[in-house]
């Protein structure tokens, strides 16, 4: 990501409160690594919860980055046929919390609560 505009600028800026968030946010509009650089946050951050988000990563802020992942996800029931499926197929728990966003331990409750 060295095309980023955030290279070039004080690392402050990116972790600050208020008005330096709007700056940091106006500075990402226009950069070309932007989409990238959001990824990036969402995997650092992991399943982390709210409290433990922080800073500007793609433009977006903690708040925004938890509100994306919760639309991200699919509904329980959807998801849980979507569990069960790919148990069906052979895929490990891990690999399913992976592809699905979600913890090894949901996929285990689901698979028991089908049972």
């Amino acid at each position: 990501m060295a095309e980023a505009v955030c290279a070039t600028t004080d690392p402050e800026l990116w972790h600050g409160m208020g008005g330096e968030l709007t700056k940091a946010k106006k500075i990402c509009a226009a950069c070309p690594v932007r989409p990238q650089c959001e990824e990036y946050g969402r995997e650092l951050e992991g399943d982390a919860s709210h409290g433990y988000r922080h800073g500007v990563w793609g433009g977006t802020d903690a708040k925004t980055r938890t509100r994306r992942r919760k639309q991200a996800r699919p509904v329980k029931a959807d998801r849980d046929a979507q569990i069960l499926r790919l148990a069906e197929r052979g895929v490990s728990p891990k690999e399913i919390a992976a592809q699905l966003g979600i913890t090894d331990r949901t996929v285990s409750r689901v698979k028991q609560r089908a049972a």
